[in-house]
């Protein structure tokens, strides 16, 4: 990358460059977390109080000691301080050895219930179809088997060993936790940074372990705390109606053998207050410190999505625009035909219907219209990244004599990103928000290249982001962290992390300001030109087409109206739609002229109309256009309009006149 390059897109302070304020990490963001904080303490002592009881605890409760009548159920005094048991014992000694096997309970259980839990979320999620069904039907069967009744005839059978009790308390506790991962894998694999990674070409267990994992973390963290203090509460429940383990003590225990011999018709009140207190201590401090670990592990949640921008300050500079003398060589990119069905309620919905263009090397194309028209469809449906529910009903894609509708998985994934690549519309959410934007750029370097080490790959990334503008030391920072325009630059960053032989751009600049959006557009076409990539720019905005791209492809209803050079078809444009579209965009060398807006609205993709799909909003609309769809003419100039006023029948005989 040129210097010219890099000083043209270095961003000032105002666009979110070095003089940001520091964003609080992790710590900062718990220890703010007065709840949270909170539980954490009351947790630690439990813990500190397990490790140490033999130290703390006056008393050893597993010692045979003699004892008389008197030593009995004694009041707390200065040698008892929480008094005595039936068995004469310390109740404080007994006490703080019982943390011990609680925690250890709560823990190892807990564990358990979290690695099943989570496997079956995660694969039934992520994978769905019949392996969700299954899996989650055999969730609902446990599930709705009463956990209690269930612990307490399997203890009962196998035995009231602290293992068993463990074994038992952990594999009946999962449903919960599997349901939970479930729901949150289903959302999270939606998501624009899922597809992208999907894109880069990453395998599902490359993605559900570094996009999907870490995004449902949080939610298995903050379920596992709360699972812990449940697995307590069921141990102790077990002991207290008779079968925990005899051979240790917990606080299950010591209140079984507080109602069971004789403690509240003795009044002893301190053999049932301390085991209880100490129950609720724990169940509430894991209650407490759960609440505040989303905010740990999610770091977009330091931010609000309504707080504003970064300030954007600075103008563009002067960009040039004109290379159409660079010599071309033939179509990298044919598409055919290509046709895109999503299923609906009322059928299958046709969003793209016979649509072909070419891309040659070192090109851009520009595919415009406006929203619904099926731009951003047709290149999803190129690179097979297509939602749930689309699907390609026709057509063939070729890239580099490769048909990429019939590639296999494996190919496929090599071919994504280190020669296709995809600049996501939507920054934000095309951005891991729990991984650094220097590791997701690494991630693609690693992925196609498994020789590059960490710290090259962090290397690399580091210089694709000072290419577009960002500073080396922003690399390790989050993407709530950059404004808009960064966010957008990291983006391209990202595209170009394999030197991918083309790029799309899918709406690049939405809701930048003009400034900024200036900025990514000379970015765009700067680097398009300095490293030879074919380029597609999906947008509405015409003026985004005439500033960055050689051709356009103007959509409509799904299918394309025209087709030729920008300028060609910005100056002369050959159908109705191009004409209106362009009438409805301010014209800066005239800005007197008055604007007209198209009559009518977009079609229903439900809904299409026969024949032409513009003919209920078209001024120049025939008879036959209401039942036959033009084809595209090839016209004198070597550009495409599919219009009948192009038919040489209808201008033979002096058709097309515009008089409808």
């Amino acid at each position: 990358m040129t210097a010219t390059t890099t000083q043209t897109a270095e961003p000032s302070p105002a666009e979110g460059g070095d003089t940001s304020p520091d964003e609080p990490g992790a710590w900062q963001t718990f220890r703010r977390n007065g709840v949270g904080m909170t539980g954490a303490i009351m947790l630690v002592v439990a813990i500190i109080i397990a490790l140490f009881a033999p130290l703390l605890a006056p008393y050893d409760p597993y010692e045979s000691v003699r004892v008389a009548i008197d030593d009995i159920y004694q009041a707390p005094s200065a040698a008892h301080l929480l008094g005595t048991d039936d068995g004469g014992k310390d109740v404080l000694s007994a006490l703080l050895y019982g943390t011990r096997v609680s925690l250890i309970v709560g823990f190892a259980a807990a564990a358990i219930s979290l690695l099943i839990g989570g496997f079956i979320g995660l694969v039934a999620g992520y994978y769905g179809h019949a392996l969700e069904t299954v899996l989650m039907r055999i969730t609902d069967f446990f599930l709705v088997i009463p956990a209690l009744v269930l612990q307490i005839v399997i203890v009962a059978i196998v035995g009231q060993s602290l293992r068993n009790i463990i074994i038992v308390i952990g594999v009946l506790g999962w449903t919960t936790t599997a349901r939970l991962v479930r729901s949150q894998t289903l959302t999270v694999k939606q998501r624009r940074f899922v597809m992208r990674a999907r894109a880069l070409g990453a395998g599902d267990a490359h993605i559900i372990r570094r996009h999907v994992f870490p995004l449902v973390l949080p939610l298995m963290l903050a379920n596992t705390v709360l699972v812990i203090s449940l697995a307590i509460l069921s141990e102790s429940t077990l002991a207290f109606i008779g079968l925990g383990d005899p051979t240790v003590i917990s606080w299950g225990q010591m209140l079984n053998f507080a109602f069971t011999r004789g403690a509240v018709t003795a009044g002893a009140w301190w053999a049932l207050f301390g085991p209880g207190l100490a129950l609720l201590w724990v169940v509430l401090s894991a209650t407490l410190f759960g609440t505040a670990l989303e905010d740990v592990f999610n770091p977009r949640l330091q931010r609000h999505h309504l707080e504003p921008e970064l300030p954007q300050a600075r103008r563009a500079r002067a960009r040039a625009h004109n290379h159409a003398d660079e010599p071309v060589s033939d179509a990298l990119l044919s598409v055919r035909n290509l046709s895109v069905e999503f299923e609906t309620a009322l059928g299958a919905a046709r969003a793209v219907d016979d649509v072909s263009f070419d891309l040659r090397r070192g090109e851009s194309l520009g595919l415009v219209g406006e929203s619904g028209s099926g731009k951003t469809t047709s290149v999803l449906a190129l690179l097979r990244l297509l939602p749930p529910g689309g699907s390609v009903a026709a057509g063939q894609v070729t890239f580099d004599e490769l048909d990429v509708l019939t590639l296999p998985a494996s190919d496929l994934r090599a071919l994504r990103w280190q020669r296709l690549a995809i600049v996501f519309q939507g920054a934000m959410n095309a951005l891991n928000p729990v991984r650094t934007v220097e590791s997701q750029i690494a991630e693609a370097v690693r992925l196609h290249d498994d020789g590059v080490s960490r710290k090259a790959a962090a290397e690399r990334a580091g210089d694709l982001l000072a290419s577009v503008g960002i500073t080396r030391s922003r690399a390790a920072e989050y993407a709530h962290t950059y404004s808009g325009g960064m966010r957008q630059r990291a983006m391209i960053a990202l595209a170009l992390a394999c030197d991918p032989d083309i790029v799309v751009a899918d709406e690049p600049t939405t809701a930048l300001d003009v400034m900024v959006q200036a900025q990514i557009l000379e970015l765009l076409a700067s680097l398009a030109r300095e490293r030879g990539m074919g380029m597609i720019m999906v947008t509405h905005d015409l003026g985004v087409v005439a500033a960055t791209c050689d051709r356009v492809a103007v959509m409509y209803g799904g299918t394309i109206a025209e087709e030729g050079p920008t300028a060609e078809v910005f100056a002369s444009p050959q159908h109705p739609y191009t004409r209106l579209l362009l009438e409805a965009f301010p014209d800066i060398d005239h800005p007197d002229r008055a604007l007209s807006s198209i009559p009518g609205a977009p079609p229903r993709l439900t809904n299409q109309p026969s024949g032409c799909r513009f003919h209920p909003r078209c001024p120049d609309a025939m008879d036959r256009c209401t039942t036959e769809r033009p084809p595209p003419y090839e016209l004198d100039d070597g550009r495409l309009a599919a219009c009948f006023l192009h038919d040489p029948a209808t201008v033979g005989s002096g058709g097309g006149s515009g008089d409808g």
